[in-house]
């Protein structure tokens, strides 16, 4: 109800990053910065949803209802925490604005795909604004603190796109989930479920697999943990005729955060 699944995933996944790029040292309030810039991003998602679209379907939910109903108490905390993301970035290297521009490109990208999507519609192309923006923003800070942190690299970074699929495949697999149906001039979400949620996460899952097997020893960890995630997406997809939608939504962000377990027991500390 909170918002908190998103921020959390993605502060486990920024110490992840960072073990995989063995970068030695990069200030605490990184985890921070990424915490609250992700929880903003859903809140006001959430709120925008429930309060422009309140015929939708999607704003009969018991997320979008509780957002309707603490409306004025959760606009106050966003302002709030954007004070302290102003107050975090403020200490950092000027630097690490560039890269997080091309960051708030996403963000603005997808606000504004959101605006333009109808009711029921599954927008394939928003979804993957919304993964690579989300994949971007976890590593971006990380990378900044890399010896050989660049740019054009890091937008081309095997970890960073990999995991981008990966956020792509659960935040479509969540819209199709709670799907109520299909609408004209809608992507049919059974259509959907086959060929990305059947599909992709295998192909996803192979491929980390494949990769791993080439990857050093600080890499195989992340790969194998994208891997595991994607297959587990997988599987939760197949059993969702055997539990509510609610629970089904509720395991498909704990198995973008599970797969610390994998990392942490093949990492090489």
């Amino acid at each position: 109800m909170l918002s908190l699944d998103a921020p959390l995933v993605a502060v486990v996944w920024v110490w992840m990053f960072a073990k995989t790029w063995r970068v030695v040292w990069y200030p605490e309030s990184l985890y921070w910065l990424v915490g609250l810039s992700v929880w903003i991003i859903y809140v006001v998602d959430r709120l925008l949803d429930s309060g422009v679209v309140k015929n939708s379907p999607r704003s009969a939910s018991p997320r979008h209802q509780f957002h309707q109903r603490h409306s004025k108490v959760l606009w106050v905390c966003v302002v709030m925490a954007a004070i302290a993301c102003v107050a975090i970035l403020a200490t950092l290297p000027t630097g690490l604005w560039s890269h997080g521009a091309m960051v708030l490109v996403f963000v603005v990208g997808y606000f504004v795909l959101v605006f333009l999507q109808t009711d029921a519609e599954i927008s394939v192309a928003k979804n993957i604004v919304a993964g690579m923006a989300f994949a971007y923003g976890t590593a971006v800070g990380v990378h900044f603190w890399r010896p050989d942190s660049n740019l054009f690299w890091f937008l081309m970074s095997s970890e960073t796109l990999a995991f981008g699929v990966l956020c792509i495949l659960n935040i479509t697999a969540i819209d199709v989930w709670a799907s109520p149906g299909r609408r004209k001039g809608s992507v049919d979400p059974e259509d959907a479920r086959k060929i990305l949620l059947s599909l992709l996460p295998l192909v996803l899952f192979i491929f980390c697999v494949m990769y791993s097997s080439k990857a050093d020893e600080y890499s195989k960890p992340f790969f194998l943990a994208v891997g595991v995630s994607a297959a587990l997406l997988y599987v939760v997809d197949r059993l969702g005729g055997l539990m509510s939608k609610n629970l089904q939504r509720v395991l498909g962000d704990v198995v973008m955060a599970v797969s610390v377990v994998i990392f942490f027991f093949n990492y090489p500390f």
